[in-house]
């Protein structure tokens, strides 16, 4: 997710508007009455500019956020600013590796796919090259596979393949395999609630414990429950928004 799109979320928690997000960083940056203001507000909102590490760090004291959270968000959008989720943007990054794993999947070797857990882009990437023979293969591992590295990487390619014609078989995959399912929501909520691996597999376990944050969380997988590109990420967010939904409204302002 977008930083500005973070900073937004995180603000209407609170809830305040861009004004008073420009006040409380102009108090908590020592000058009540000079920066920000809310014109800066509004474009790191939308996009246009992203906040540098100064405001950054105010940002980090006022809305409550790791201040690590918050430089990864912005070092991410720094790199992809540019069409990021485009397939010729992910090709330039994920390329070579994604070609390598195509042709392996082709060649119906595993192998490389029971090694780690593939990243979101790689999976669209290779995703973009797999043909009729390598969806075999992927079905069979995702059902089948000896280990749930495997199994959570094919189902995660399976989701991402052009016009989503997998999403049920991915789903119930998911459904009735906790190992690859615990995977692939951790997966999920590391990248879309911008949280480390850590912390994403303890949102995943126990949802419950992140009440004061039910609000916030809610906000990212809604979004994520409309990605029409993944019908495996649609799937989880919608699991962790019923998970979720008890405590929202509950988040402390």
């Amino acid at each position: 997710m977008p930083i500005g799109q973070l900073l937004r979320d995180l603000r209407l928690l609170k809830p305040w508007t861009q004004v008073q997000l420009a006040e409380q960083l102009a108090i908590c940056a020592g000058d009540p009455a000079g920066a920000p203001g809310r014109d800066a507000v509004k474009r790191w909102e939308s996009g246009k500019v992203i906040p540098g590490r100064y405001w950054i760090g105010h940002l980090s004291r006022v809305l409550g956020l790791p201040v690590e959270q918050l430089q990864a968000e912005a070092r991410l959008d720094r790199v992809n600013r540019r069409a990021f989720l485009g397939l010729s943007a992910l090709a330039v990054t994920h390329g070579a590796l994604a070609t390598e794993i195509a042709a392996c999947i082709a060649g119906s070797d595993p192998v490389p796919l029971g090694r780690v857990q593939t990243t979101h882009g790689a999976d669209i990437v290779t995703a973009s090259m797999a043909d009729k023979a390598s969806t075999v293969h992927l079905r069979r591992w995702m059902l089948d596979g000896d280990i749930p590295i495997l199994r959570v990487n094919a189902a995660g390619i399976l989701a991402k393949l052009p016009g989503q014609d997998h999403a049920d078989q991915v789903a119930r995959a998911l459904a009735h395999d906790e190992e690859a399912r615990h995977l692939y929501m951790t997966a999920v909520t590391s990248r879309v609630c911008a949280v480390d691996w850590t912390t994403a597999g303890r949102i995943v376990s126990q949802p419950a414990s992140y009440g004061h944050r039910a609000d916030f969380l809610a906000t990212r997988f809604a979004r994520e429950a409309l990605n029409p590109k993944d019908s495996g990420a649609r799937w989880c967010s919608s699991i962790m928004l019923r998970e979720l939904s008890p405590m929202i409204g509950r988040s402390p302002a």
